[in-house]
């Protein structure tokens, strides 16, 4: 039987060692830290339950990470939107609403966007000929223009921006449409928009992030016989001619095996050392991008919606999740580096502006979570950077949000290189 030591217990390395431990191939995961999940993890709170680090919003068209839940056995963790509706809140309360329940795949995108009335008809017109223009027919070459300079040339106007572009951009590139790749996010509102009837609906765990894909994966990795191993950071590789022949830990040398999938971010895979030193990984030079998130408990929760979009605000989503809220502001800038009393105030005196039935004196608890390296910055730059990585191991096969995937730094992102890593080995 062949054998494969992955390393890091973020999804990427899940999902390589679920895909070979399904395989028939002997499976050690090592995990750094003393829980799975990387940046896609849960915690018990003092409130009582499990609360996640962030809200990661998942849809319709993450078909690797459909995959990888039905491989652990694990689809009946999550929920899926009928179809598409997101609940839109402008400063003041007014409600809108982007619905695409009625009519058929894909006649019922379009009735959604002129049913928008956030925009005016002329602007409603203007996103569906830009839609059809650029999206549909793949328009102009954007590869190297930002995400503002390509609604620019789209005919999209402010006001669009701001009540529709901005946010969705905002929340799938964790960037600013000043700086986001226009080629990144075309991409990705083709996944969305036009790769199935339910490509575009909204994913929804049931419970947890850790109770959805890490307890599942784990349980399911060592059901194979495969092996996963926490608290045991890598610190070096050792390497005979092309082939890397001993794993190093701060506890342990293990040096049987035939394979190695390194699925940890580029900042610690750069401190593992390579011997001998003149061998070099080939990795991206990557900006990073924050996300903060708060949870609240409140005495009485009088939200009704699953989950809200505020336009026009530095915060992006709020999550109602029944015991409390999570509200959540991607591309946090300078937000990442206030007090934990500054943000829950930000945040509330925010959610006041769009909620009038929201009053500050009915929080009980407040938990404050800041991501400072949460994800890439997905802009020209980086889609450069991404496209050159390689490994210089015949038997070591690079996975993470990071690498080549051609999609941001997302679940699916992540689950998809350590998939493409495993089905490496295999063949």
């Amino acid at each position: 039987m062949k054998k494969c030591i992955v390393i890091g217990g973020g999804l990427a390395g899940l999902a390589a060692a679920a895909r070979l431990a399904d395989n028939s191939i002997d499976v050690t995961l090592l995990e750094s830290s003393p829980k799975l999940g990387g940046r896609t993890y849960s915690f018990l709170s003092r409130n009582g339950g499990y609360i996640d680090n962030g809200q990661h919003i998942m849809m319709g068209c993450y078909r690797h990470t459909l995959d990888f839940l039905r491989t652990i056995n694990a689809l009946d963790e999550i929920e899926f939107q009928e179809k598409l509706k997101i609940h839109f809140v402008d400063e003041g309360g007014k409600d809108y609403y982007l619905d695409s329940s009625r009519g058929l795949y894909p006649f019922n995108l379009p009735a959604a966007i002129m049913k928008y009335k956030a925009l005016s008809l002329a602007e409603r017109l203007a996103v569906l000929k830009f839609f059809i223009a650029e999206i549909f027919y793949i328009g102009h070459n954007c590869e190297n223009l930002t995400v503002e300079e390509w609604l620019a040339k789209g005919g999209q106007s402010k006001n669009t921006v701001r009540a529709l572009w901005n946010i969705l951009a905002i929340s799938t590139l964790n960037t600013g449409i000043e700086r986001g790749s226009a080629e990144m996010f075309r991409h990705i509102l083709h996944e969305i928009f036009l790769t199935g009837k339910g490509s575009a609906r909204i994913v929804f765990p049931k419970n947890s992030l850790s109770e959805t894909f890490s307890f599942k994966a784990k349980e399911f990795i060592e059901s194979r016989g495969g092996r996963i191993i926490i608290s045991e950071r890598v610190t070096s590789i050792e390497v005979a001619g092309k082939k890397a022949v001993k794993i190093i830990t701060a506890k342990n040398i293990y040096d049987r095996f035939d394979f190695v999938v390194t699925a940890v971010p580029v900042n610690a895979l750069n401190r593992i050392k390579l011997n001998p030193q003149a061998i070099k990984f080939k990795l991206p030079r990557l900006e990073h991008s924050p996300i903060v998130s708060v949870h609240l408990w409140l005495k009485e929760n009088p939200f009704k919606e699953r989950f809200y979009a505020l336009t026009g605000s530095p915060v992006h989503w709020l999550f109602n999740k029944g015991t409390h809220i999570t509200v959540i502001t991607s591309a946090a800038g300078e937000i990442i580096n206030y007090s934990n009393e500054r943000i829950t105030e930000l945040f509330c005196l925010e959610i006041q502006k769009y909620f009038s039935y929201f009053n500050i004196s009915e929080i009980k608890d407040s938990i404050v979570i800041k991501e400072k390296n949460a994800t890439f910055i997905p802009d020209g730059a980086s889609n450069l950077e991404r496209r050159n990585v390689e490994s210089p191991l015949e038997n070591l096969m690079l996975a993470g949000d990071w690498t080549d995937t051609q999609i941001p730094a997302t679940i699916e992102g992540a689950i998809k290189s350590g998939i493409e890593a495993a089905a490496s080995v295999l063949n």
